[in-house]
């Protein structure tokens, strides 16, 4: 499968990768392990990190596990990826969506049980928005942690965990990042600290695309 790669995030010890493909639809590959994360020696190309902008080929499966809220998951084949081209951040203009609502709320997460009401066909976990006055900063409670601070079309303040992990190096270099970027906002599945503690599943920044 042909996917543009939109998100190479930090995930747990591994990646979570994430793209669109020619039909304009989300795919998320995953392992089968219990985190889904892709480990290195699967993801690397000709010794190289997929980048946002790619033109992936992946092998996989047509279906995979849905965990709750992401029916965007496609389980991996065996099979060597490659790199078959890249697109120019202008090119994913078309594929931006309103960001009145982001991932089904205007807050930082879902609680688990709304997906229980939901019908599996209206679940999403993946967006890609346009916003031209991101502020990222360093997270209050982990200094080498960023977030991503905006306010969407409808008003809402909305700070995300950013895990894109190309950008968070440059910000811990000092680098600034346009103001006016695409964001691939990604959710993960439900998660709580303890057994009593009702399940929320989180969003975060997973790919950053400057525009100007």
């Amino acid at each position: 499968m042909k996917i543009i790669c939109l998100a190479n995030s930090f995930k747990h010890n591994g990646r979570c990768i994430a793209g669109i493909d020619q039909s304009g639809r989300w795919v998320r590959p995953v392992s089968s392990s219990k985190k889904r994360a892709i480990d290195k020696d699967t993801r690397i190309i000709d010794g190289k990190e997929p980048q946002i902008l790619d033109v992936l080929e992946i092998p996989l499966h047509a279906h995979g596990p849905g965990d709750g809220c992401q029916p965007e998951n496609k389980l991996l084949k065996a099979g060597q990826w490659k790199k078959i081209g890249r697109v120019k951040p202008e090119d994913l203009l078309k594929y931006r969506e309103a960001d009145s609502i982001i991932l089904h709320n205007n807050r930082d997460h879902v609680p688990a049980s709304c997906f229980r009401m939901i019908p599996t066909y209206g679940w999403k976990s993946l967006q890609l928005i346009n916003n031209k006055n991101v502020i990222f900063e360093q997270d209050q409670n982990d200094k080498a942690k960023w977030r991503a601070n905006f306010v969407n079309s409808k008003g809402t303040t909305l700070s995300l965990r950013v895990t894109d992990p190309a950008v968070c190096q440059r910000l811990q270099q000092g680098e600034n990042i346009s103001k006016d970027c695409l964001l691939t906002v990604s959710m993960a599945p439900g998660w709580s600290p303890d057994k009593r503690t009702p399940k929320k599943c989180y969003k975060f920044v997973a790919g950053v695309v400057e525009l100007n």
